[in-house]
C-alpha cells in the first residue's frame, strides 16, 4: 500500500509543477467603436483577453486614461483552451492627446506571468469637427453648421450655409430672396451689371433709370403757374355765374339759377376741392391732365390716391392736411398742401344730428309732463250751485 501512495505522489508532482495560470492582453487587443476619434464624442473601448496558460482563471479588466479609471472594472472568466473574452467600457474623447491603458487585475488563481497583463495604446490625437460633418475644423469652411458638400458659391472663406451673401454681390441672401434675384449669381439677369448696382436686376435690357428731362428754370415755372392761376380764376368765376337749363315735364323750358357747391382752390391753385356732404369732398387736380401726368394724393388720414379727380370721405371730424404731388410729362413736379376742416358741431355730422333729435324729443316729452302736472281743473256751474271737479 505504501508503494502505491508513493507512486501516486510522484505521479502528481509533475502535474502541480506544470500548473501555469496566465491571462494575456496586448496593444492590438484594444480598439474603438468609431474612427476617427472626434473630440467630445462618446465612443466605446473594446478589449480582448486570452487565457494562454493551462488553468481556468477569473479576474477583471480595468481601463485607464492616464491615472483615471474609466467607467467600472469588467469581470472576466476564461477557460483553459477556451475562447477569448471581450470586455468594453464607454468613454468621451477628450480635446487633447491621450492614450488608453487596459489592465488585468484580481486573477484567481494568481496569474504567474504579470508582464502580459497590462497594455497601453500609442498616443492618440483627437479630431476637431464641431459640426460632425466629417470635415475637420481646420479644413471646414463652416464649422458651426454641417455641410459635408462644402459648397461655396463665391469662393471666399465661408461656405454657403454660413455665408449671408453667397455670391458676394453686396446684397444679403435674405434681401435677394425678397427681390427674387439669385443668391449665388452676382448678375441675375446676365446683363453685365451686378445685382447691387443694377436698378433692374431681373431685366437684361435695363440697368439704370433713364435721365429725367431737364426742368425749366424756376422763374419759368413760376410764370407758368401764375398764368395757370389766372386762367383757373377766370374759369371759376364763369362757373359761379353759370346757369343751368332745367326742363320740367309739360312745362316750357326756362333758365333758372342753380346753386353750385363752393369750389375752393389750394394756395397756388394746383388743385381745387368742393364739399359734397359733411365729410365727403371732391378733389380735382388742375392744369394739363394727360396720360403722361402722374398724381399722388395724400389725404392726411392714411388714405392715398393716384387719380386726377377723386372723391374722398373722411371718417371723423378734424383737420386734415391734404397734399398733391403732380409730375407733368414735361418734367415739372409740383407739391401743394392745404388743410381741410371737417367740423364736429354741425347738423351735417350724424352724431350731432342724432344728439339734437334725441334732445328735442326729450324736451317735448318733458314739456308734456310739466304741462299735465300743473294743469288746473275747470269748474262747472249747474243752476246756482258751483260744482268743482276733484
Amino acid at each position: 500500500m505504501k508503494y502505491y501512495l508513493v507512486a501516486l505522489i510522484f505521479f502528481l508532482i509533475p502535474l502541480f509543477a506544470n500548473a501555469n495560470p496566465d491571462l494575456q492582453i496586448i496593444q492590438d487587443d484594444i480598439r474603438f467603436s468609431k474612427s476617427p476619434l472626434i473630440a467630445g464624442d462618446q465612443v466605446r473601448i473594446y478589449a480582448t483577453v486570452r487565457n494562454v496558460g493551462n488553468e481556468d482563471v477569473t479576474g477583471y479588466v480595468s481601463f485607464y486614461q492616464g491615472a483615471t479609471l474609466i467607467g467600472s472594472s469588467q469581470v472576466i472568466s476564461l477557460l483553459t483552451g477556451g475562447n477569448p473574452e471581450e470586455v468594453y467600457v464607454d468613454f468621451v474623447v477628450p480635446s487633447s492627446e491621450f492614450n488608453i491603458r487596459a489592465q488585468v487585475e484580481g486573477t484567481e488563481p494568481v496569474d504567474t506571468v504579470q508582464d502580459n497583463n497590462v497594455t497601453i495604446t500609442q498616443r492618440l490625437e483627437p479630431v476637431f469637427d464641431d459640426d460632425r460633418d466629417g470635415i475637420e475644423n481646420d479644413l471646414d469652411n463652416c464649422v458651426t453648421v454641417s455641410n459635408s458638400d462644402q459648397k461655396n458659391a463665391d469662393g471666399d472663406t465661408q461656405g454657403d450655409v454660413c455665408d449671408d451673401d453667397d455670391d458676394n454681390d453686396g446684397l444679403s441672401d435674405d434681401v435677394e430672396a425678397e427681390a427674387g434675384t439669385s443668391a449665388i449669381q452676382r448678375d441675375s439677369d446676365g446683363d453685365g451689371a451686378d445685382d447691387q448696382t443694377d436698378v433692374f436686376p431681373l431685366d437684361p435690357d435695363k440697368q439704370v433709370i433713364e435721365k429725367e428731362v431737364a426742368r425749366e428754370p424756376v422763374v419759368k415755372q413760376q410764370v407758368k403757374q401764375e398764368a395757370l392761376r389766372d386762367i383757373i380764376s377766370e374759369v371759376a368765376k364763369d362757373i359761379q355765374q353759370s346757369k343751368q337749363v332745367v326742363v320740367k315735364e309739360n312745362e316750357v323750358e326756362e333758365v333758372t339759377q342753380v346753386p353750385e357747391a363752393e369750389v375752393i382752390f389750394s394756395p397756388n391753385v394746383v388743385f381745387s376741392y368742393e364739399r359734397k356732404s359733411w365729410s365727403t369732398f371732391i378733389f380735382t387736380a388742375l392744369g394739363t391732365v394727360d396720360d403722361s401726368s402722374v398724381y399722388a394724393w395724400d389725404f392726411g388720414d392714411g388714405s392715398q390716391s393716384s387719380k386726377s379727380v377723386v372723391e374722398h370721405t373722411f371718417v371723423a371730424s378734424g383737420a386734415y392736411t391734404v397734399t398733391l404731388t403732380s409730375h407733368s410729362g414735361d418734367g415739372i413736379s409740383v407739391t401743394e398742401s392745404t388743410t381741410i376742416f371737417v367740423p364736429f358741431f354741425t347738423l351735417r355730422n350724424p352724431v350731432i344730428a342724432t344728439a339734437v333729435a334725441i334732445l328735442s324729443l326729450l324736451l317735448i316729452v318733458g314739456a308734456g309732463v310739466i304741462f299735465s302736472t300743473f294743469r288746473k281743473p275747470v269748474p262747472r256751474v249747474r243752476g246756482s250751485v258751483e260744482i268743482r271737479e276733484e
